[in-house]
């Protein structure tokens, strides 16, 4: 596992930005239409069903184990701090955890909020409360307060899964079922109020990952061995069902016109997907493709991506939006550039800072 958490830590962060670049990508196309060519009133949906917009939902889609494989991963390290005894798992290691994933959230979100500030937008002190807590200093900050909730029922979660393993994971993809099923009673014409409104940041909406990376770490070894008599059918069932939620992601949309829902987590067939990824990583001993070296090397530095990213993006975006607008035509080069600036830049910043006095506080802004 030496190899394999840190390469799928790497793809994680990598896919975190390629799905918010492919959001960047539906403006350009359907918002920002006018800017390459003669349109009408915007938004301007010409370009629905074309090759390029299938492109988009087909990446989009496909990225989206990464929230998974993140709580996946920190419940793994959970079960590797509690070194295979859940009653080694003080509530000082919980602290430290958290800890380390407050300190540069806030920093970079109060700076998200004096930027919004200095544009213009400004909200009142409860409202800067309640922002910061469910992570809404900028869209994709909502994993903090999520892997938060995961760390304080860590102890919980770490005696449950050493003890009655199948009972937690039993336990855990029901509540993740549940919450998911609801939504999908609207295609039956059953009116619920909205749950997803409770946001994503929410556990029960990612309730199976965390523990499933508990349990694996508690019996990686047995894990790993009923695993690997199945990786080419695992193989097959995460290629099978990655297209099954593109499929059912474009079938949603086109029956309810809701794009949360549709291109978002809260389908069954991402579930699955997102499952059989991470598990697909346990089977193999050796994962090798072009780039793993720089992908583990990535994966070191994702809190600091997944901190800096979001900014990075939209403003480089728009500096497309002004300079280069011909650019957003097409997204096989709008795609690329956007993800690597997104990526690019952060991990210069941090390495700058790394090497500059300002070293010593470098924990406090990347973690």
């Amino acid at each position: 596992m030496k190899r394999q958490i840190p390469l799928l830590r790497g793809l994680a962060i990598l896919a975190v930005v390629c799905n918010h670049a492919t959001g960047w990508g539906y403006i350009a196309m359907f918002w920002w239409a006018h800017r390459y060519r003669q349109v009408g009133p915007l938004p301007n949906y010409d370009q629905l069903g074309s090759l390029p917009y299938y492109g988009l939902i087909i990446i989009q889609q496909l990225v989206l184990f990464s929230v998974p494989a993140f709580l996946f991963i920190s419940g793994f390290f959970i079960a590797y701090a509690a070194r295979g005894n859940p009653s080694m798992l003080s509530w000082r290691v919980v602290r430290a955890r958290i800890t380390n994933l407050l300190w540069p959230y806030l920093v970079w979100s109060l700076a998200i909020f004096v930027g919004d500030f200095l544009q213009g937008t400004s909200y009142s002190p409860v409202e800067y409360i309640r922002r910061l807590a469910a992570g809404k200093a900028t869209g994709a900050y909502f994993f903090v307060p999520l892997l938060c909730q995961f760390y304080l029922l860590s102890p919980f979660i770490a005696r449950w899964g050493k003890a009655k393993s199948g009972q937690l994971l039993l336990a855990s993809a029901l509540i993740q079922w549940t919450v998911t099923g609801l939504v999908y009673l609207r295609l039956f014409g059953v009116v619920l109020p909205d749950i997803r409104r409770l946001s994503d940041w929410v556990f029960i909406w990612w309730a199976s990952y965390f523990p499933l990376g508990v349990v694996c770490g508690f019996h990686l070894k047995l894990v790993r061995q009923w695993l690997s008599r199945f990786k080419w059918e695992l193989l097959t069932a995460t290629v099978a069902l990655g297209a099954l939620s593109i499929i059912e992601s474009e079938m949603l949309y086109n029956l309810t016109q809701d794009y949360g829902w549709a291109r978002g987590v809260s389908k069954l067939s991402t579930f699955l997907y997102a499952v059989a990824f991470i598990l697909l990583f346990l089977a193999f001993d050796k994962i090798s493709f072009p780039f793993t070296r720089t992908i583990d090397r990535i994966g070191i530095r994702s809190y600091g991506i997944y901190l800096l990213h979001p900014e990075v993006m939209e403003f480089a975006a728009r500096v497309i939006y002004h300079i280069a607008p011909w650019l957003l035509a097409y997204q096989v080069l709008y795609q690329p550039v956007l993800v690597a600036s997104s990526m690019g830049i952060p991990l210069l910043f941090m390495a700058g800072v790394a090497k500059s006095p300002a070293r010593k506080f470098y924990r406090y802004l990347f973690g």
